[in-house]
C-alpha cells in the first residue's frame, strides 16, 4: 500500500524493513502515521522509504515537533484509516517548516490566525 500525502495511515514504525527472504513475519505494534509530502526516497536494497509524522493523540491533540518526523519503509504501512484535506495538510506543513519551540498541536496553529477551518 503506498500512502498519498495527507493520508493518515498504519504502520509498524520499525527502524528496518522486513528481511527479503522467502517467508518472513514482521511482528509490531501498528502506529497511527500522517504521511507528510510526495517524494521517497530508495536505499541501495530498493526499499522504499516514506516521511511519516506519528500522531498517536490524534491529528488534531498531536505536537507539530520536526523532530518527531521519521522516515519508515512503504512495506510497512498496514491499512488506510482517514485522510487530512488538503488546506490542513498545508497547515501542518507550514508549521513543521517554520515553527518555534514549544511546539503547538493542529488545533492551536489553526486557532493562531490561519486561514484553514477543520472539515466538518
Amino acid at each position: 500500500m503506498r500512502p498519498a500525502p495527507g493520508d493518515i495511515v498504519y504502520a509498524y514504525r520499525k527502524t528496518k524493513p522486513p528481511s527479503r527472504r522467502l517467508f518472513s513475519i514482521r511482528l509490531g505494534l501498528q502506529h497511527p502515521v500522517l504521511r507528510l509530502n510526495p517524494l521517497s526516497v530508495t536505499d541501495e536494497h530498493g526499499n522504499d522509504w516514506i516521511e511519516v509524522l506519528p500522531v498517536p493523540h490524534g491529528v488534531l491533540d498531536t505536537r507539530l515537533d520536526p523532530d518527531a518526523v521519521a522516515l519508515i519503509p512503504v512495506v510497512d504501512v498496514v491499512s488506510y484509516k482517514e485522510t487530512l484535506p488538503e488546506e490542513l495538510l498545508d497547515v501542518v506543513l507550514d508549521t513543521l517548516d517554520t515553527g518555534k519551540p514549544p511546539w503547538p498541536t493542529l488545533r492551536e496553529a489553526l486557532g493562531r490566525g490561519g486561514d484553514a477551518t477543520p472539515a466538518k
